[in-house]
């Protein structure tokens, strides 16, 4: 399975200029948890819910603080074209839970580990069923 196949949606993007409450409406009214922050087309770096509570709420920062200042730089990025094991060895790497994903040099989204997570369920399960299949019930399969 390919990494592209786990998005779920296309890229959020915000400018590094975008305050950290803007940032917080736009993760609400899109249900995501991160935002990727561009300026043209380079990605600069990633804000998270947790980089808006743990760098901005929690150290006191006002509400019209930039992303730029709460965002982390220069994120790890994963080919779309690449397998989903590719993606799980990222993330051990990265020690992050969320890469933002490219179709060659266009942002394509993010995948999530529970993302990722979902797609290895599903793999193990369509490999696996027809063999349970056949040792559960053997009379009812085909």
């Amino acid at each position: 399975m390919l990494v592209r196949e786990c998005l779920r949606s296309g890229p959020v993007t915000v400018p590094p200029e975008c305050s950290v409450r803007e940032a917080s409406e736009i993760m609400e009214s899109r249900g995501v948890g991160a935002l990727l922050v561009v300026s043209g087309d380079e990605l600069l770096g990633i804000v998270t819910d947790r980089d808006i509570v743990v760098r901005a709420v929690a150290r006191g920062l006002s509400e019209t603080t930039p992303v730029r200042e709460v965002m982390s730089e220069r994120p790890r990025t994963i080919q779309g074209s690449s397998d989903i094991l590719e993606a799980f060895w990222s993330f051990q790497a990265a020690r992050e839970r969320r890469l933002p994903v490219l179709e060659d040099t266009e942002l394509a989204g993010i995948i999530t580990v529970d993302d990722l997570l979902v797609a290895l369920v599903l793999e193990f399960n369509a490999a696996v069923a027809p063999i349970a299949k056949e040792v559960i019930a053997p009379d009812l399969a085909p």
